[in-house]
């Protein structure tokens, strides 16, 4: 309803949150904590979140769903592999999208005139001229037969229990196709595809090689792409900065700070609420999943609620 204090939240696998039941999420419970702290009692919250997204796969999640419930305040929760998900070249070797041609999503696409824009691509057309190896017969075989069988969902999943998967050997194979293919190397000067599966690490680095700037550039832009429907909305946007930006130092969260400071989106830094807690970061996530636990999503609700606590304003228009 019109007059309620609306918080729509939009992320990643974060906000999605597949690790706790539903009454533990960050949206439930700070619309729990709202009830319970604020002289208001009209505050109502909704999420929308999607493993693998970046902002720029995010923003059908506003266009089609969060705008209609006409939010006061939009949250952003972002975390470091949003760079890379903003960033087509980035997003495909990572997720290993070769050749996928089965769904469309929005990217960011730069024009003959320099400038950059939204633009819905098969994923497998952002690679343009890379062509790498097709998969084995039995590969195949093996995921048109998911599809149709429990038996073989089963017998996969002992599959990879005893022999896990290679990512690290597809990392390594699918950065080295695409630095082959004119006009990539250059852009990937400076970063060697390791077995280390983990990739967010780079944008920890003081200098980078000019792909991971350039997916700098794209995030920005695709920040940017909020803040214009925010404005035009009339909500109020706020990035929350979940814990692991801090986890390599701070150079990531520094990053997203100063980029989120060049559009006047206020940053709700989750890390420095939980060690005004006393607690440690690590304290907010799984031993060995890197998604919240309770706890994190406990924290990142208070957090929230505080910054709405300092600024009553949201609320009020």
């Amino acid at each position: 309803a019109a007059a309620t204090c609306h918080i729509s939240i939009i992320g990643d696998s974060f906000v999605e949150a597949l690790q706790v039941p539903i009454h533990r999420k960050l949206q439930v419970r700070l619309e729990e904590l709202a009830a319970d702290r604020l002289p208001r009692p009209d505050v109502t919250t909704s999420a929308f979140g999607m493993g693998n997204t970046g902002q720029v796969q995010q923003l059908p999640f506003y266009d089609e769903y969060a705008r209609g419930l006409r939010p006061k305040l939009l949250v952003l929760v972002f975390v470091t592999n949003d760079f890379i998900n903003n960033a087509p070249l980035l997003r495909v070797v990572q997720l290993g999208k070769w050749g996928q041609r089965h769904r469309l999503e929005p990217t960011v696409r730069r024009r003959s005139d320099g400038k950059l824009e939204v633009a819905w691509l098969l994923p497998g057309d952002l690679l343009l001229s890379v062509s790498p190896p097709r998969a084995s017969w039995t590969a195949r075989a093996e995921e048109q037969s998911v599809e149709r069988s429990w038996l073989a969902l089963w017998l996969q999943a002992k599959k990879k229990a005893l022999f896990p998967p290679d990512r690290d050997h597809r990392l390594v194979r699918d950065g080295e196709a695409l630095m082959r293919q004119p006009g990539h190397a250059a852009l990937l000067e400076g970063w060697r595809p390791t077995t280390r599966r983990d990739m967010v690490r780079v944008f920890a680095r003081r200098d980078l090689p000019p792909l991971f700037e350039e997916a700098l550039e794209y995030t920005r832009f695709a920040l940017e792409q909020f803040r214009q429907r925010a404005d035009r909305d009339g909500a109020k946007l706020v990035i929350l900065a979940t814990h692991e930006l801090k986890t390599h130092g701070t150079r990531v969260f520094e990053r997203t700070s100063q980029m989120a400071a060049t559009l006047d989106i206020p940053v709700i830094d989750q890390a420095d609420y939980i060690l005004r807690r006393g607690a440690r970061l690590t304290d907010a996530r799984w031993p060995h999943d890197g998604h919240w636990n309770p706890a994190g999503h406990q924290w990142a609700a208070e957090a929230l609620l505080e910054y709405i606590e300092q600024h009553p304003e949201v609320c009020d228009g």
